[in-house]
């Protein structure tokens, strides 16, 4: 069943959450709630301290206990990420799913995030977006991130092209395709490959992105999805932002195309790249798990939301 959370419309309440890793700078996070205030929004938080602990924000314990807290609280309309980087995976087998189902909830956060978001719309049906994070983008609330997001969970978004301004997408296997949106992080998802937390990716139009894995890298992620089935269960492919991922000087690579061309080529769906998505400065918010259609012709494409990835408040 899938369940939508309530449009967010100020002054609705936000929880901030650390499932990941800490904040890299205590001050951009004072900013992003700021700026998350300004907005209009009630933003709760739980817990006194982001400290890391390591590369956690915090042990095991304390991060499941405060993103269960929010699950099981029927007031919060969304959960806004303080930052990705790593620790989401650690706690997935203790996420009380139970309450996500009864309090229906946005998540937004993308990177390490990814595997939570995937996990919930397995688990309890939720739409969610990869979108701004309160330590990474909110700082600068005026960006694209932002604006695109704030558009895209109010009461007011209209389902179309996910990027009319942006710069289009470019096709890499032409046709036409309809089904959910999933995706995010390649890593993260191959990462849930033979455990309980992926969706069934059978129909789905799947959106990826990377940071820092050289087209080698690429190529034995890819080759796990392809192993593992998935990639001949899917509806269409939309390549985001393959950010800093450069072979190693002075040895012998395929290209990150080459790579793509080698894997996708042959699926017989549409596959397009070029999304404004990923590790980089300006980016929009993509919803996991709306319906959409990607539209692949010989010169373009576009891909489409076909519905609200929230309930009218």
């Amino acid at each position: 069943m899938i369940q939508k959370a309530k449009s967010l419309n100020p002054p609705c309440k936000i929880g901030l959450i650390a499932p990941a890793s800490a904040p890299r700078d205590e001050q951009r996070l004072s900013d992003g709630v700021a700026a998350l205030h300004n907005a209009g929004f009630d933003v709760i938080i739980k817990r006194e301290s982001f400290a890391p602990m390591g590369y956690l924000a915090g042990s095991d314990d304390v991060r499941l206990d405060e993103l269960n807290g929010f699950l099981q609280d029927d007031q919060v309309n969304a959960l806004i990420c303080v930052r990705g980087g790593y620790g989401t995976l650690r706690i997935l087998g203790q996420v009380d799913y139970e309450a996500a189902r009864a309090h229906p909830k946005l998540l937004v956060g993308y990177s390490d995030i990814t595997a939570l978001q995937l996990a919930l719309f397995k688990h309890a049906g939720w739409i969610s977006v990869s979108g701004p994070m309160a330590s990474i983008e909110w700082p600068e609330p005026d960006s694209l991130d932002c604006l695109h997001f704030l558009d895209l969970v109010s009461s007011s978004y209209e389902p179309g092209p996910i990027d009319p301004e942006g710069p289009g997408l470019t096709t890499l296997v032409a046709g036409d395709a309809e089904g959910r949106l999933l995706g995010g992080n390649l890593s993260l998802i191959t990462r849930l490959i033979g455990t309980d937390f992926l969706p069934d990716m059978n129909g789905a139009i799947l959106f990826l992105e990377e940071i820092g894995e050289s087209p080698y890298r690429v190529d034995g992620l890819l080759a796990h999805l392809q192993l593992a089935g998935i990639l001949d269960s899917l509806a269409g492919i939309v390549l985001g932002g393959f950010t800093d991922a450069e072979p190693d000087e002075g040895k012998p690579s395929l290209s990150l195309n080459e790579v793509f061309d080698d894997y996708f080529g042959d699926l017989g769906i549409p596959v397009a790249t070029g999304l404004r998505y990923g590790h980089f400065p300006t980016k929009i918010a993509v919803p996991i798990g709306v319906r959409a259609n990607l539209a692949a012709s010989d010169h373009s494409a576009v891909l489409s939301i076909l519905e609200s990835p929230t309930e009218n408040s």
